[in-house]
């Protein structure tokens, strides 16, 4: 260090643990997501974070108590490797290496926060080589008169999520203290043989057979037929009646209120889509049992959810939300690398492709512990709706995040979105609807949704005659017809649509083939072509039958 003590101190450590393992499930979620953003999807996964000092600990205090917690943690030394053979990544826990932390001094007159965002910017400046470098960095901000001030943290989504900085302050601040840390507990490395061993294998096999018994009833989409124009939007909604609201009905239906929140919003996404159940994912911390209570690692894994919307009450609907909820984290533990494949087989079951591209995140638990500053202030308004700064996800056509700001004691609502699958002002509709549903549903217990539809900004989507409602999912009969015709085998094609005695819609394609020779044409061959053609189809399926004529045979096949 220079004289007015700032510079980069090193801290060494070795002696440690040294081993590889494969990508534990939570690394690997969180390693892909990574690896897929691109420029064109500026969304910075990674972690800005400070912890308040008390002035009392000296700098050689808190960088002792720094190594020691790196040396303790062992996803903060830890390095990602591409596969053997373009194999699946592999952890690499480092047993020595060293961290500089950069040490700063505020200057007189300094804002201590604008400090703070304009160091957290210079941490940023570059992203994390995961290959070669640790998943975290550290500056160390002086105060005025050369104490210890706040020790601030860039840290790799892929090292931790949101819920293990709770165990790395609270580890951080007994070292300060000189309390005894608590127990590491288990490391990503000990996850990776659980999951890998008989028992890992038979909880992965359970947890895909549930995923793929709600894939096979949720929609195919939730943007079904409606096209428009391509762009992006990001709405914050932050109201105190809706926070209220929220709170009553929890309380009135014994769930927390996040889960308020997902059943508002999927009952008014499966509103607007014109369907009785809504699917998407969301984000489950999955730090079940005491072993993971105090891992510092990512764990989270995506949960998905196809809750019953349509009722009678909204009541009924949070707490059919709060079941749908409860039975999907109990199966969350799965590798992610195996949900692609399960949403392929259910659709190609089913004869459509799903779009699961709904995402929730809700993060206001993740904060304020354990000696964070609270939230304060009086909020300038009951209610207060902003536009942001859009950012892309990859695979996503709708983001929608629940969160608490430091200086306003209102939950903000965000949804981000792709404008050509929902339009911008229907992004500042949904959530001001929510507001409306909650509001009016803690006030009169009991009331129906579509007692409230006059009352809603957004309005379902309109639809032609050509459209179908069949197994949960809009089909475009029309799409379908088109594409039968276009196959360069066929001369006529069109759909029949018949009921069964549930009143389920059964599609059968009716083709007359060209003359072409004397080789009949298979039904295999016409299902092939059109399942080619729907590729760029996306409101089109397949038929559960198919009926093909020539002038001297016919074929049928389901």
């Amino acid at each position: 260090m220079n004289d007015t003590g700032t510079g980069t101190v090193p801290l060494d450590l070795a002696g440690l643990r040294s081993a590889r393992a494969p990508l534990t499930w939570g690394q690997r979620v969180i390693y892909e997501a990574v690896r897929s953003r691109t420029e064109a999807h500026a969304y910075d996964y990674n972690i800005r974070y400070f912890v308040e000092l008390d002035g009392t600990s000296s700098t050689d205090e808190v960088l002792a108590a720094l190594r020691r917690l790196v040396a303790a943690h062992e996803s903060l030394r830890t390095v990602y490797l591409p596969g053997a053979d373009g194999g699946p990544p592999v952890q690499s826990v480092e047993g020595e290496g060293r961290l500089p932390v950069r040490i700063e001094r505020l200057a007189a007159g300094a804002d201590p926060e604008a400090e703070t965002v304009r160091l957290h910017a210079l941490m940023a400046g570059t992203g994390f080589d995961l290959a070669r470098e640790w998943g975290i960095r550290a500056t160390l901000l002086l105060s005025v008169a050369g104490a210890p001030y706040r020790v601030l943290l860039y840290l790799s989504h892929v090292a931790l999520d949101g819920w293990a900085l709770r165990t790395l302050e609270r580890d951080l601040r007994d070292r300060l203290a000189g309390r005894p840390a608590a127990p590491a507990g288990t490391q990503p490395l000990d996850l990776a043989e659980q999951e890998g061993s008989e028992r890992g294998r038979a909880l992965n096999r359970r947890s895909g057979a549930y995923v793929r018994k709600v894939l096979d009833g949720v929609p195919r989409s939730m943007f079904a037929g409606a096209p428009g124009e391509p762009g992006a939007a990001h709405g914050q909604l932050r109201s105190a009646a809706m926070d209220a609201a929220a709170r009553t009905i929890a309380l009135r239906c014994q769930v927390g209120v996040a889960t308020v929140h997902v059943a508002a919003f999927a009952t008014l996404l499966a509103r607007r889509n014109g369907t009785p159940r809504c699917s998407l994912k969301t984000i489950f911390a999955n730090r079940v049992g005491a072993d993971r209570q105090s891992m510092v690692a990512p764990l989270a894994s995506d949960v998905v959810l196809c809750p019953e919307v349509s009722g009678p009450a909204f009541d009924d609907v949070v707490r059919a939300t709060h079941r749908n909820t409860l039975r999907g984290y109990a199966r969350a533990q799965y590798d992610p690398a195996d949900l692609d494949g399960l949403i392929a087989a259910a659709g190609e079951a089913r004869g459509l492709r799903l779009d699961l591209s709904v995402l929730h995140n809700d993060t206001t638990s993740l904060f304020g512990e354990p000696e964070q500053p609270a939230r304060q202030g009086t909020p300038a308004a009951e209610r207060d709706f902003t536009w942001a700064e859009p950012f892309a996800l990859p695979g996503l056509k709708l983001y929608y995040q629940v969160s608490v700001a430091p200086d306003d004691p209102r939950t903000v609502h965000a949804l981000v979105a792709d404008t050509a699958h929902l339009p911008r002002e229907d992004v500042r509709g949904l959530l001001l609807d929510m507001e409306t549903l909650l509001t009016e549903s803690a006030r009169r217990p009991g009331t129906p949704p579509a007692d409230l539809h006059g009352a809603l900004l957004v309005r379902p989507v309109p639809r032609g005659a050509d459209w179908l409602l069949a197994d949960s999912s809009w089909v475009d009969l029309g799409a379908m017809r088109r594409a039968l015709r276009g196959l360069e085998a066929v001369a006529e094609a069109d759909l029949l649509v018949e009921r069964d005695a549930g009143g389920v819609p059964w599609l059968t394609a009716r083709v007359v083939l060209r003359e072409r020779g004397s080789r009949p044409v298979a039904v295999r061959e016409v299902r092939r072509a059109y399942e080619a053609a729907l590729s760029a189809l996306p409101d089109a399926v397949l038929p559960h039958h198919y009926l093909v004529e020539r002038p001297q045979s016919r074929a049928t096949s389901l």
